[in-house]
């Protein structure tokens, strides 16, 4: 009865939205593509209805909307996001299929002797390093994923566990951070250089990385905190151990090894080539598709490509679009300048706000590039009629849109951990409100670390 209410809520939202006369500042097409995202917002948010059946309601509603058509619905649909989707699910499917995911899981499951907890803190205290390796944090869930999953199979730990809970939402919430940490590292590190000014690479990790790492130390410790006690784990015999160790590698895990390899090389050289990180990755699951050369059959793909998270991506990404181009996103960001410049504040007082006012108007447009292109101009209005300085408060922006997550849809890479069933939606607003409380004090702290860098909050 709770989800029927729920849903009923939703279109009744909606509904009411189209129905009323248009908000001062909004027309008719901006305040529908706003109806459209309420809607979606709350039905992703309690997951009323499966998350594949919100992405088709969406697709349908912003379709029927004035001004829009179905093209302009599917929009999202043509987006590289969901095409990089489809080549890293083949990538996770070779990894597992080809037994590597198997041969990673029982190192992971004997370097932790069995014992969850040393797992999780290993998981965690890695993620820094293996951003530097695979720069993508949706890349290293396509590969994480299934070698934690037979890791944890492989200690007898069950879905419904404590520790498959804490090992994905990290995987799914605290990873991407470690990418961003890196000007190249991903999405939102590009967008948000871009949009305050040049960075050379160290530049932007001097500044990043200190309170991204903490974000992800203090997030792992919350979480942690969040989930309770770990269940215990049973561990590898020392004679399984060495006989895995010795095990030489099969041609299947050479083969897909190598594609990853080149994949990799590609990703990384993308400066040179400049290809969209899309096309490597659907070369890789196309190499990994041909009989002959491959390590996947189309079944065993076809299997695990859900259709749940390419639909949801696809969807989101219409709705920013449609946020974006129907000007309900610069009606609501506008007002948050409004509330925000208003309000005789101290400078500390308005970082809190800030990363309040970031977390809100994510929960509404859940792409990354397209959340930093609104915010961040917005901050620096913000910064230049508060006198602070603009660089700092778009800097606190990345922080928010990035680490603040409060349903699974909000990025791909969490989708993506979410799609293995190991945890609910409700947790990811536990940790994301707990990542709320950290991202405004680490955003504070931070401040005086910067300062020293020669960027203080109030420019003397």
């Amino acid at each position: 009865m709770k989800k029927e209410l729920w849903l009923a809520t939703a279109l009744v939202a909606y509904a009411a939205a189209r129905a009323a006369p248009p908000v001062v500042g909004l027309t008719v097409a901006s305040q529908a593509a706003l109806a459209v995202t309420i809607a979606g917002t709350i039905l992703w948010i309690t997951e009323a209805v499966p998350l594949g059946v919100t992405a088709l309601l969406v697709v349908v509603l912003l379709a029927i909307n004035p001004g829009m058509r179905l093209p302009d619905a599917l929009r999202g649909f043509t987006s590289e996001v969901t095409f990089f989707l489809v080549g890293v699910a083949a990538i996770g499917t070779a990894v597992e299929a080809s037994g590597l995911a198997q041969r990673a899981a029982r190192f992971l499951a004997r370097s932790a002797k069995g014992n969850p907890t040393r797992l999780y803190v290993q998981m965690i205290v890695s993620l820094p390093a293996l951003a530097f390796l695979v720069p993508s944090a949706i890349t290293r869930n396509a590969i994480l994923i299934p070698a934690y999953r037979e890791a944890l199979d492989s200690m007898g730990v069950g879905k419904s566990g404590r520790v498959g809970r804490a090992l994905m939402l990290a995987l799914g919430m605290l990873n991407p951070l470690a990418s961003s940490a890196l000007l190249t590292g991903g999405i939102a590190s590009i967008a948000a250089a871009t949009l305050l000014g040049g960075f050379s690479w160290l530049g932007w990790f001097a500044l990043m990385a200190v309170p991204y790492y903490a974000l992800i130390f203090l997030g792992g410790i919350w979480l942690r905190m969040m989930v309770g006690p770990f269940e215990s784990g049973a561990s590898c015999s020392s004679k399984e151990s060495i006989k895995t160790a010795a095990e030489p590698l099969s041609i299947s895990e050479i083969k897909t090894l190598a594609i990853l390899a080149a994949t990799a090389l590609l990703w990384l050289t993308d400066a040179w080539h400049h290809l969209s990180p899309a096309i490597p990755a659907l070369m890789a699951a196309i190499v990994l598709l041909i009989p002959p050369i491959g390590s996947l059959t189309w079944k065993q793909f076809e299997s695990k490509l859900s259709w749940g998270l390419i639909l949801t991506v696809g969807a989101s990404m219409s709705l920013a679009y449609s946020m974006i181009n129907t000007g309900a996103a610069s009606w609501l960001g506008a007002v948050f300048v409004d509330r925000l410049t208003s309000v005789s504040v101290v400078p500390m007082a308005i970082v809190v706000l800030l990363v309040i006012a970031v977390a809100l108007v994510h929960l509404a447009i859940t792409n990354l590039a397209a959340c930093m292109a609104l915010l961040i101009p917005i901050a620096v209005t913000i910064a230049q009629a508060a006198h602070l300085n603009p660089l700092v408060c778009g800097l606190i922006v990345t922080l928010a849109v990035d680490a603040i997550i409060l349903y699974p849809v909000q990025t791909a890479a969490n989708l993506l951990a979410y799609e293995a069933g190991y945890f609910p939606s409700a947790d990811v607003r536990r940790l994301g409100l707990g990542m709320l409380v950290l991202t405004i004090a680490v955003a504070l702290l931070v401040l005086p670390y910067w300062s020293l860098l020669g960027q203080p909050l109030v420019p003397t």
